[in-house]
């Protein structure tokens, strides 16, 4: 029925002209007044008039409301049917009242008889009905904890057990019934908790497992590198966000605020939220909430044992397609991305059980994220503990006598017979920087390491350790960074700081860096300790490997290697790159007093009262400042500073464009300097290096310490422009890493310059041993070319001088042994200008002869003849400077007075005093010439050469043997 609007009412603000009854009395007057029928007809005409307006008002009304009015006229009528029909029942109930008083009063006591037997009657089939209940709950609470309807088997058992201590309690038929409801109410509970514990430890992190193993096998490559790009850390945080899901749900309001009910038409482990919320409803029910959450907090890190357990035996048939330590990482990675999700569990389980707690007005001491991200740290540390082998590591990192510091005191044997003494020097490093760190021990967790892997089923107390790989401190390489980025996640969590982060830092700082100390000093100690440390080199293939063109000392090498191995851990531990880079210069810094030591060993094998006369000349400031001026040192010099300013890469040197006139002044002039401060006195057998293999070693530490050097200088710029780091094992695959947002401690600026020192120190050693071996070329020539007593007249012409001879099979030697252990440029640099050497000194040995002849002219130049064969052979260029110093004793072929007229006609050759010598030697030569005849020729030279055009020629010269050092 459609409804009825209620009738209008008239506006307040409108009023009736006047009355009704009024405006009848007024007609009554005035009919009565009236004086003539007219005016009654008057009157009784208008007032038709008026009741015609006003039933043709009313018609429009009414047929304008008709509708309105139809209805109210039906109501009206319904509600005075009801009205009569309530009156009539009325009246009714009151006639029966008035006869159920009559008839009660009549037999009371009968009635009440039969009404208490009634209630009797229905109290006991109530009883049975309850017992019939309880007869059929065990059955019922069976079938519905079969099929996990929990909510609906804890609602029965708690109602049977409390129909049970009802009525029914001193029923003695229902004791066993009662005993056998309360044996299922623990089981009950017990299933309860172990379905928490399941979705908390199994269920939730099940997927996780799945996509681990559907990465093995032959498809393992591919699917590590999809791996790898998940585990970045902001994929991480969107799929720790995706893990929460079941959170976010616990947290809408309407959840929160509904009583749980259960549907058994519908899988119950639907919706994993609505069935923990049935567990924990169950469990209030059951007043097992507290205790609930006193197991949840005992057996939180059994259970995260146990969940590693069976990751490990999990991943373990999945291993044969991965290198060990690929493993390690997989399993690592596997167990942090469960731990979120077993984190985001307890979440869910905490949201709800404090939903429950108040609709169940119960009050928990709940445990917090603290507590779980604790047992969760010590679960890790006691995994580490077994992979890291901490226990091992600890014996193993007991002070013990340091063998590296002493190799250095035997070097020098190795160069000399002579037994040398011992002196103390430097360790090869020290852990200043770890002095304050406590011992290994003291960071090794209280949880026994056996407990960590075990297997899942057998006896608790009776654990079997399962690894995926074998122990080894330097599995911290490929873990660092993921359990880094793993730490930080936990301290943005918690807001607190990471007990595992000061477990990894103490055992990083007072475990591994010792542990690896050793291993660094054992490598370092057997590769220079041995007799040919300092002879052996590395074979073809490693040098072709290192792309070097000349062979280096393997020791050197191998300290290399091991340096090299410190900075790949330098970026596999990032965090702690200072403490590895200050192992690093102490390592240098003692290498290098080793290096300085085998040089002194090479340069100084006798006693040091016999002292190499190059050695001696290079300790002279002024003398090496002169040989690090001229343009082939230049040369050699911008080599080196291009590998220091191009970031490590080796370039073609710009060689400096010489002339020919300034290569020959530059050797003229050195030869110059070098003759000068030899002196009169010549230099004896001692005083040189006479064994080529002495140079040979001299020439392999040159190229080493070079090389050393520029490795050096590599990493100095490598650290100055933080390349991305990549971490390899030992089978160079590579270790899926993530990157890591948090912020990496900065290389102090003062290791960089102690770096960049070291490396030029090690420069500076192979600059010495490059001018070493250019003066011990040079001293040679002094040693072999410069006679020691009055030379003989010979009678053979043809023979050439043996100390020549001796000179240049020691040339051809040094020359065989340079060129395969130095670089052609260096090689240039030790031969350059010893032609100019050799004629400079060819010359000057005119004036420390008594006489001269044919046969003795005749063999100086079969012997320069020699020497410049010689010299071009290792040269490959003719030496012009020695068929100068030829035609300068072919000036002994002629008379004083053919001299003059030679110098007059080509004008001069050679200095004034090469001339003066070149007469004086023919004037004593020709015993028939008067002593003033010599005196009479030097005048006369010396007015030639006063000439002002051959002055201006000869000034260069004459400047050029002026110049005293």
């Amino acid at each position: 029925m459609a409804s009825v609007p209620s009738p209008m009412k008239p506006p307040r603000g409108i009023k009736s002209t006047k009355e009704s009854s009024g405006h009848l009395m007024s007609i009554i007057r005035t009919l009565s007044v009236s004086e003539s029928n007219e005016q009654r007809d008057r009157e009784k005409a208008k007032l038709e008039k008026e009741y015609a307006k006003s039933d043709q008002q009313l018609d429009e009304l009414i047929q304008k409301h008709h509708e309105e009015l139809s209805q109210v006229m039906q109501l009206f009528g319904q509600l005075s049917a009801r009205i009569t029909t309530s009156k009539d029942k009325v009246r009714s109930v009151k006639e029966n009242l008035l006869a159920c008083k009559t008839l009660l009063s009549c037999r009371r006591e009968e009635l009440k008889k039969l009404w208490l037997e009634g209630v009797e009657y229905k109290h006991v089939l109530h009883l049975l009905d309850e017992i019939e209940q309880i007869k059929d709950a065990l059955t019922q609470v069976g079938s519905y904890l079969s099929k996990k309807h929990y909510l609906h088997a804890t609602n029965l058992i708690v109602s049977t057990l409390a129909l049970g201590e009802g009525d029914l309690a001193g029923v003695e038929a229902l004791k066993e019934l009662k005993s056998e409801l309360n044996s299922k109410k623990q089981k009950l509970i017990d299933t309860l908790f172990d379905e928490l514990s399941k979705y908390i430890y199994i269920d939730s992190t099940h997927e996780i497992v799945q996509l681990r193993r559907q990465g093995s096998g032959r498809d393992f490559a591919a699917a590590s590198q999809q791996k790898i790009s998940l585990l970045k850390q902001s994929r991480a945080k969107k799929a720790l966000e995706s893990s929460y899901a079941d959170s976010s749900r616990v947290e809408d309001k309407n959840f929160l605020t509904q009583r749980v009910t259960e549907d058994i038409s519908q899988d119950v482990e639907e919706d994993s939220a609505h069935f923990v919320a049935v567990l924990l409803e169950c469990l209030a029910i059951l007043n097992k909430l507290p205790d609930t959450v006193e197991r949840l907090k005992m057996k939180m890190q059994a259970e995260l044992f146990l969940l590693v357990g069976r990751t490990t035996e999990q991943i373990l048939p999945t291993i044969d397609s991965m290198t060990p330590q690929f493993a390690l990482v997989e399993l690592l990675q596997t167990l942090i991305e469960q731990f979120r999700r077993v984190v985001s569990a307890h979440q869910t389980v905490l949201t709800v059980m404090e939903r429950t707690a108040r609709l169940h007005n119960c009050f928990l001491n709940v445990y917090d994220f603290n507590d779980i991200w604790s047992r969760i740290q010590s679960v890790l540390q006691s995994l580490l503990s077994d992979y890291l082998d901490i226990q091992n590591t600890s014996s193993e990192n007991q002070p013990a006598p340091n063998s590296f510091s002493e190799q250095a005191l035997d070097i020098s044997s190795y160069f000399t017979k002579r037994k040398p003494q011992r002196k103390e020097k430097p360790t090869l490093f020290k852990f200043d920087f770890a002095s304050t760190l406590p011992k290994i021990n003291s960071f090794i967790p209280d949880q026994p390491s056996s407990e960590f892997k075990i297997k899942l089923t057998g006896d608790p107390n009776h654990r079997e350790k399962v690894l995926i790989c074998s122990p080894d401190p330097q599995n911290i390489t490929v873990i660092f960074i993921p359990l880094m980025i793993f730490i930080e996640e936990i301290e943005q969590t918690v807001s607190a700081p990471c007990s595992l982060n000061v477990f990894l830092s103490n055992y990083i700082k007072g475990g591994f860096l010792r542990h690896h100390h050793n291993k660094v000093v054992n490598a370092i100690d057997v590769a220079t300790k041995c007799s040919d440390a300092w002879r052996s080199i590395t074979p073809p293939e490693l040098a072709a490997q290192l792309n070097v063109s000349r062979p280096l000392l393997l020791s050197t090498v191998k300290v290399e290697q091991s340096i090299s191995e410190i900075k790949s851990l330098m970026q596999s531990i990032p965090h702690h790159a200072q403490n590895f880079l200050s192992m690093i210069i102490n390592i240098l810094k003692s290498y290098r007093e080793i290096c300085q030591v085998a040089y002194r060993g090479i340069v100084q094998p006798e006693s040091e009262d016999k002292s190499i006369y190059s050695v001696t000349w290079l300790k002279d400031e002024d003398i090496t400042r002169l040989l690090k001026s001229l343009p082939n040192w230049e040369q050699l010099e911008g080599w080196w500073q291009s590998v220091s300013e191009r970031h490590g890469h080796i370039t073609r040197e710009e060689s400096i464009v010489e002339g020919p006139e300034d290569v020959q002044l530059r050797n003229e002039r050195e030869a110059e300097i070098l003759a000068s401060n030899l002196g009169e006195s010549g230099i004896s057998q001692h005083e040189i290096i006479s064994d080529v293999n002495q140079l040979k070693c001299l020439a392999q530490m040159q190229e080493s310490m070079e090389w050393f050097a520029t490795q050096i200088i590599k990493f100095v710029n490598t650290q100055s422009h933080k390349p991305s780091s990549s971490n390899h094992n030992r089978k160079n695959e590579p270790i899926p890493t993530i990157e890591i947002n948090s912020m990496v401690p900065k290389i102090s600026s003062q290791l960089i310059s102690s770096l960049e020192q070291l490396a030029n120190d090690f420069q500076e050693l192979a600059n010495t041993c490059l001018l070493v071996l250019h003066l011990e070329v040079r001293v040679q020539c002094f040693h072999y070319l410069l006679p020691q007593g009055a030379m003989k007249h010979v009678s053979n012409s043809h023979d050439i001088d043996p100390r020549v001879s001796n000179f240049s099979r020691v040339l051809s030697s040094i020359d065989e042994a340079m060129t395969v252990s130095l670089q052609p440029r260096k090689c240039k640099y030790i031969f350059e200008g010893l032609g100019h050497m050799i004629a400079k000194l060819l010359i000057s040995s005119a004036q420390m002869m008594d006489k001269i002849d044919k046969p003795l002219v005749h063999r100086m130049c079969r012997n320069i003849y020699s020497l410049q064969q010689t010299l071009t052979n290792i040269t490959m260029t003719r030496e012009i400077a020695l068929d100068h110093a030829r035609h300068y004793f072919e000036l002994f072929f002629l008379s004083p007075e053919d001299v003059l007229n030679q110098i007059v006609e080509k004008g001069p050759e050679f200095s004034e005093l090469e001339y003066m010598n070149a007469l004086q030697l023919i004037h004593r030569s020709q015993s028939d010439r008067p002593d003033a005849t010599i005196q009479g020729h030097l005048q006369k030279l010396t007015d030639i050469l006063q000439n002002t055009p051959v002055r201006r020629l000869l000034s260069s010269t004459s400047s050029l043997s002026g110049v005293a050092v």
